[in-house]
């Protein structure tokens, strides 16, 4: 291997690892942001006494771990689909785990895991919506 392929790979292995850290910090970033979000409504809208922030987290990040990995083992079939079928599959793997987990990890009732997440489903789901109108 010359000198010059070596300073490429090296290069490409930095930027890579500069990415990566950069996604894993936006991540954590906008999880503890949507955490915040879900706290406050679990507290004020679903009033689930005992939800903490630590919980809250947890709920959003379960949720999302959940999701993503459904979202990538079908994630071709679902593009296939069309905009609109993908949107709807969309808001029902989105509200699914949200409400299960928010359920599970703050140990509520069923109504009160949805009157908690429903604010932060539809934001995400008015945000979905905008990003795809921007592909039509």
């Amino acid at each position: 291997m010359s000198r010059d392929t070596s300073k490429f790979l090296i290069m490409g292995s930095l930027f890579a690892g500069t990415l990566g850290f950069i996604a894993i910090f936006t991540i954590l970033i906008a999880s503890v942001i949507g955490a915040l979000i879900l706290w406050l409504l679990a507290k004020t809208v679903g009033k689930i006494s005992n939800a903490n922030f630590l919980n809250s987290w947890m709920v959003v990040l379960a949720s999302s771990g959940v999701y993503a990995v459904i979202i990538y083992l079908i994630g071709v079939n679902l593009l296939s689909m069309g905009l609109g079928a993908s949107l709807i599959i969309n808001a029902l793997l989105m509200s699914a785990a949200y409400i299960i987990f928010g359920k599970l990890i703050w140990k509520c009732s069923w109504m009160e895991s949805f009157k908690a997440n429903i604010i932060l489903i539809a934001i995400n789901l008015a945000y979905s919506a905008y990003t795809a109108s921007l592909f039509s």
